[in-house]
């Protein structure tokens, strides 16, 4: 469908690709991987004409209908959620069904778009290009704004069309679910892997250990050639075997070996301590028109917690964020800041208020005009911009590398307390893992909103869940959080099967005389409201409670397929142990959603029934 031949991109402080080549089949679903700068949006761009390669050719199929998501969108404002997914061009009624399954409500259907946030007008872009049905489908980080049940709904999606697609995420585990091929941009060059992420991961570590051996073994080689040279350069009777052995030196083409940005570290400046109450806000309330988001909201966080802030979509989360920010106003209470509290708010936009024209390094100096060069190089260099990269223009970066400059920034100039709204967003796996051991690292305090299981596994000492304007408190990190509100569903289930129990009882007990008469008492709409109310959230509980024991268990079952553990029987079979409980305690949870669920369908028939 679409050929790549021999592309060639440069910029003045950098090559892209050199005589790169590839082939996009028809229905293959491929994902787009390499380190952050190596090209991916670039590729893109020039597949859609948006950009142009500097040599060689891209070949299409005549009238091939091209889909593109871009991590950056021009969206027309002035229109409805609607009217932006179907333009007048496709039926309504499909309009609605896809955007439904992206997370919208009826209710949001005539809401202008104006007054969405940026990850919703991402939705409804996204929403107009499933709706379009293209040929081939370029997506560039599209589950970066969607919560889990709405990607749950995007993958069936995807999987169930016949679209040609090329995809380019960081979420590694959507690449696994998705993934037909792999594409790999490395050294200048487009490698092709047949099969998902983790296939691809497997074959990409054979080859790397098998280079790393050869390199090895060449190495050895030359210093054996080098050391003879160097012994007997200088002596006649052996001036032919030297010069020999220099010409074998200079033909010799030396083997590169992957360099393994995970190793990569860095420290946050420690700054100076702050009081034991950081921050708070007393008896707050937070409306955007009539939507009240908070009323009387108190909240506080304390010296050296890192709080994840969790939830669905719209629950309220970046609010609360730059409400404690104070950079967002509210209509009711208080905020207070402790004493010695110096703070870095980072938006999940920080990026684009980065001046294009500046290179990495002036945009560095220009956070911290006070700050010695050689540390802004320093901080620079960990943030994975080296040398010749640091005199990029910062219009020539990729999203992800527009991200780490907007880290960077924050963090040239220390600061106590850390505010950050999903930090990890179009950062590759490497930087990743950089950024969550600086952060584990860190002496001060940190409030953070991610949707990535891993980071809020590994970063968080406590966890506020925040559901229809209230928060509550999990006093331990993210494990211990799911596997609180596991215990938490499981004594609401006992509960209700006491209760159960108790009115079998009853039932059981001496009938009343024949001429007695029998008590009828029907439940009022009332009552059969609020019980609908309760067995709604009931649901909606039970089903985040089931996605995140699926994660679990989806994490746990690649972290059991990794050779090295194989080697180690005991510790394989503790966690396979373990994985094998998470799936009967799924089979629970999944029965009583399926109970919950029909007890609600039941109850809404026989409301509808009163009138």
């Amino acid at each position: 469908m679409i050929h790549l031949e021999s592309l060639t991109k440069q910029y003045p402080t950098k090559t892209l690709f050199s005589e790169a080549s590839a082939h996009l089949r028809p229905e293959t679903r491929v994902g787009l991987v390499g380190r952050n700068g190596t090209g991916k949006t670039t590729l893109l761009r020039m597949i859609v004409g948006e950009d142009s390669p500097d040599d060689g050719a891209i070949r299409k199929r005549p009238w091939l209908r091209i889909g593109y998501l871009p991590q950056e969108l021009d969206t027309p404002t002035d229109l409805t959620v609607l009217q932006a997914a179907h333009r007048g061009q496709y039926p309504e009624h499909e309009a609605k069904r896809i955007l439904s399954g992206l997370g919208f409500g009826e209710a949001d259907w005539h809401r202008s778009l104006e007054t969405c946030s940026g990850g919703y007008r991402m939705r409804v872009a996204l929403g107009h290009l499933l709706l379009a049905n293209p040929d081939v489908l370029l997506l560039d980080e599209p589950t970066n704004h969607l919560d889990k049940a709405t990607q749950a709904w995007f993958e069936s999606f995807l999987l169930a069309s016949k679209m040609t697609m090329l995809v380019i995420s960081h979420d590694t585990k959507f690449l696994d679910r998705l993934t037909t091929h792999i594409w790999e941009i490395r050294n200048h060059q487009i490698q092709e892997y047949r099969g998902n992420y983790r296939t691809f991961q497997t074959l990409r570590a054979r080859i790397d250990a098998q280079q790393a051996t050869a390199a090895q073994r060449q190495a050895k080689e030359v210093a054996r050639v080098q050391k003879f040279v160097d012994r007997f350069r200088y002596k006649a009777t052996k001036a032919k075997q030297v010069q020999s052995r220099i010409k074998q030196l200079e033909k010799i083409k030396l083997l590169e070996t992957r360099r393994d940005s995970k190793r990569l570290r860095f420290r946050f400046p420690q700054p100076a301590k702050s009081g034991i109450r950081v921050l708070e806000l007393h008896n707050v309330r937070k409306q955007y028109d009539d939507n009240v988001v908070y009323e009387g909201l108190h909240f506080a966080i304390d010296c050296g917690q890192r709080v994840a802030l969790v939830g669905e979509n719209g629950a309220g989360k970046s609010t609360l964020l730059k409400m404690l920010a104070g950079v967002l106003p509210f209509e009711a209470g208080k905020r207070r800041e402790g004493h010695g509290v110096t703070l870095h708010y980072f938006a999940q936009h920080q990026a684009e208020i980065l001046n294009p024209e500046h290179t990495i390094l002036e945009s560095l100096t220009e956070a911290a005009p006070q700050a010695e060069t050689n540390y802004l190089r320093s901080t620079a260099g960990v943030f994975l911009f080296s040398g010749p990269d640091q005199k990029k223009p910062i219009k020539a970066l990729s999203g992800g590398e527009r991200n780490r400059v907007a880290l960077a920034r924050m963090l040239v100039e220390p600061a106590n307390t850390l505010l950050l709204d999903e930090p990890t967003n179009h950062l590759d796996p490497a930087s990743v893992d950089v950024l969550t051991d600086a952060l584990i690292d860190f002496q001060g305090t940190i409030v953070f909103i991610s949707h990535d299981p891993v980071f809020l596994s590994r970063v968080s000492t406590r966890v506020v869940e925040i559901e229809e304007g209230r928060v509550k408190d999990y006093l331990g990190d993210y494990e211990y959080y799911l596997w609180k509100r596991a215990q938490e569903l499981e004594a609401l289930k006992a509960e209700e099967e006491a209760l159960a129990r108790s009115q079998q009882r009853k039932t059981r007990r001496t009938p009343p005389p024949a001429d007695a008469p029998v008590p009828s008492k029907k439940p009022t709409r009332r009552d059969m409201t609020k019980t609908i109310n309760r067995l709604e959230k009931q649901v909606a509980r039970s089903e985040e409670d089931i996605t995140a024991l699926e994660e679990r268990i989806k994490a746990r079952g690649e972290e059991l397929s990794a050779p090295a553990l194989y080697r180690d029987f005991p510790k394989w079979n503790e966690l396979h142990q373990e994985h094998e409980r998470w799936k009967e305690e799924l089979d629970v949870l999944t029965n009583r959603w399926s109970a919950l669920s029909t007890e609600l369908a039941d109850l809404k028939q026989q409301l509808a029934q009163v009138g």
